[in-house]
């Protein structure tokens, strides 16, 4: 995991501490900050087949539930990819 993924992906969970955060959500969580970083809302990244798939959807539906989970998440989003394009694949 890119050191910027793994920094991100530490700040987030510690948000998500009190949602029992596994491994495969940590990936879960990798590829909603990647798709955030592309331009996407945490609504749309949340939609993604790879997410629906691969979580529950009170998990889902409890980070839409908390509007400071989403404004955190964005906002280490911001920090972390600072001035850094191209790494969408697009």
């Amino acid at each position: 995991m890119p050191e910027r993924f793994a920094r991100l992906v530490g700040a987030i969970q510690h948000l998500f501490e009190d949602m029992g955060v596994d491994v495969v959500e940590e990936r879960v969580l990798n590829f909603i900050l990647q798709e955030i970083h592309c331009g996407k809302t945490v609504e749309e990244a949340l939609d993604e087949p790879y997410v629906v798939n691969n979580t529950k959807p009170a998990w889902r539906r409890e980070i839409l539930e908390r509007p400071e989970l989403i404004k955190a998440v964005e906002e280490e989003v911001d920090k972390t990819f600072e001035g850094r394009k191209g790494d969408c694949g697009k």
